[in-house]
């Protein structure tokens, strides 16, 4: 018995089967159904998916064959991984290199043999797809071919599989940078944001001088926390991992807490902002992510201040629409041209050639704001009269 010569760049072949991962794994039907077309066009009885590592060759799949693994000494797969075309055993009995191999003169008594290298990039040969009878035949130039085809096959699987561990991998590398992005640069931020708040109501220990400066320094890193914020939220959604925590909330309530909570930014936007409901809607209850929630209204209305005009007014208000609630923010500002309302709800959009935008944004509040209210199984939209009005609006299920 001669047993297949290691190959040159085993080292090399030995990483990408590591990289794999795939060695122990459980068996998968793409692999089961190749060895069973192979079996069939080859009309033998066994066909293997055969992967050689150290010191074994593994079968992925093993079509007629109870057996997962055998010594690497015995395979004949060991031999047909030093080929560049399919290794092919007419008679094993008469062949110096396999008439004593214990696979040939016990079970499963391999007569036949034929296997297709599975060649990976940079000429890596890491098994074979191969077929086996228990008596000695020939091979047509057709089924040769159609082995070879069927090979480049597993190959494919093989490939989608790293690609798949490498998206898993660069996933968790990402989960892993959020992590590391939020607790460094929001809680310096934050830190930072509160240092300055106290300064600023400290006004008086101030100089003329000094009060300028510190309200500079204080909105720039109220911009800067929102830009982090919004970053981070928009990768986490992306990524599906935002997380949502639903509870019986007033629409109506959480509205004026977001008129509350814009009221300092109205104001720099010289804009006034109210409030309107109907007494028949003073309490709207929707099942809903309040804090997210918040964050879309606060978005709308910072939208609205932004773009509205000098003095302009901003109107809230809340309807009810059969079994929905439709909260409306409204702007008499420019309006949006028709040539950007698509650009809307994109991601890093920002209107162009608005007059009346007084202070900028990261053009990613829109886009969150879709996903949140998506989140919400509810609907989200504008209308807009350029050089008139704007209205933002979503509208969510009421719950009773």
């Amino acid at each position: 018995m001669i047993s297949g010569k290691i190959p040159t760049n085993e080292n090399e072949r030995l990483s990408w089967l590591k990289d794999l991962d795939i060695l122990d794994t459980l068996e998968e039907k793409a692999y089961d159904d190749l060895t069973h077309i192979a079996s069939q066009i080859c009309d033998v009885p066994i066909a293997l998916v055969s992967l050689i590592d150290e010191t074994r060759q593994w079968f992925k799949s093993h079509h007629g064959l109870d057996a997962t693994e055998t010594p690497r000494e015995l395979a004949f797969c060991g031999h047909a991984i030093n080929q560049d075309e399919v290794f092919v055993i007419e008679d094993a009995d008469h062949d110096d290199r396999f008439h004593d191999n214990p696979l040939v003169t016990d079970a499963p008594y391999v007569k036949f043999y034929a296997g297709a290298p599975l060649i990976m990039d940079n000429n890596i040969r890491i098994g074979t797809l191969c077929v086996i009878d228990n008596h000695a035949r020939k091979i047509t130039h057709d089924q040769k071919e159609s082995l070879a085809a069927l090979a480049r096959q597993v190959v494919s699987q093989l490939q989608l599989r790293l690609k798949i561990k490498e998206m898993q991998d660069l996933d968790k590398a990402k989960d892993e940078f959020l992590s590391m992005v939020s607790h460094e640069l929001r809680t310096p931020l934050t830190s930072l944001k509160g240092s300055l708040g106290i300064l600023n109501y400290q006004a008086d220990s101030l100089t003329d001088a000094m009060k300028p400066m510190m309200d500079i320094a204080v909105r720039n890193a109220d911009q800067l926390l929102v830009i982090v914020n919004d970053i981070l939220d928009l990768a986490k959604m992306e990524a599906g991992k935002l997380e949502m925590h639903f509870s019986k909330v007033n629409i109506v309530e959480l509205a004026q807490q977001a008129l509350q909570l814009n009221a300092s930014y109205i104001e720099r936007c010289t804009c006034h902002a109210s409030l309107e409901v109907s007494s028949d809607v003073k309490s709207v209850f929707i099942n809903a992510d309040q804090q997210r929630l918040l964050q879309v209204i606060s978005n709308f209305i910072s939208n609205s201040a932004k773009f509205s005009s000098d003095k302009g007014q901003i109107i809230i208000s809340v309807d009810v629409e059969d079994d929905y609630v439709k909260l409306n923010v409204t702007d008499y500002g420019e309006g949006i041209p028709e040539e950007h309302q698509h650009k809307l709800f994109m991601k890093f959009q920002q209107l162009s050639g608005v007059e009346n935008q007084k202070l900028p944004g990261t053009g990613l509040g829109l886009n969150i704001s879709k996903h949140i209210i998506d989140a919400h199984h509810g609907e989200i939209g504008f209308d807009s009269i350029p050089n008139k009005k704007t209205t933002f609006f979503f509208k969510l299920k009421i719950i009773h």
